[in-house]
């Protein structure tokens, strides 16, 4: 089912009109928000070219939610269905890949089980992370944190910090760039 991409009269969508206006349109919502969302998907998806499949997945969570003209702040709203979408087919992709690279547990054999030795240089491995953590700023840190460790989405992390979502994405690429430097040198 595909959605109309047609806006009415060439007037923006806004959620100040929608509140004003009573019940929203289906074809207000696509209009509006066709375009970032599809630009929304496209900066964070690699593998699928085409993010069109998930643009429609929003729209029917929409749909499903219902009564959306009661939402006050509707953009946010949006893009946080969007994330959740997001998230949802990284997992599925996760689920799938694991499926075709990994066997069944039950058919690998673990030789020697699991030895002190290798308990150790995870625990080793495990401390040197959390080290590295400790040496980002407080800010980078907690926004880390918050998405990696409490599975917070950046959108609703911005939200709650009061910023933008490039400045938020710039502290999850010093914080990555960080780690990955740090466990380079001691690995």
């Amino acid at each position: 089912m595909r959605i109309s991409n047609t806006e009415l009269d060439g007037s923006r969508f806004s959620s100040e009109k929608a509140l004003a206006a009573g019940p929203v349109r289906l074809d207000h919502l696509a209009g509006r928000y066709r375009g970032p969302l599809r630009r929304f998907f496209e900066r964070r998806l690699r593998a699928n070219p085409d993010p069109e499949d998930l643009v429609q997945e929003v729209f029917v969570r929409l749909i499903r939610f219902g009564r959306v003209e009661n939402i006050r702040h509707l953009d946010g709203f949006v893009f946080q269905v969007a994330a959740n979408v997001l998230r949802d087919y990284a997992r599925r992709c996760s689920i799938r890949a694991n499926e075709i690279r990994h066997e069944r547990i039950e058919d690998v054999e673990i030789e020697g089980g699991i030895s002190p030795e290798r308990i150790l240089l995870g625990e080793e491995a495990i401390e040197r992370v959390i080290q590295a953590l400790c040496e980002l700023p407080e800010m980078t840190k907690a926004i880390f944190c918050l998405y990696h460790f409490d599975e917070v989405s950046q959108v609703e992390i911005a939200y709650k910090l009061n910023m933008s979502l490039s400045t938020l994405e710039k502290h999850m690429r010093r914080a990555n760039l960080h780690l990955l430097k740090r466990l380079e040198l001691s690995g």
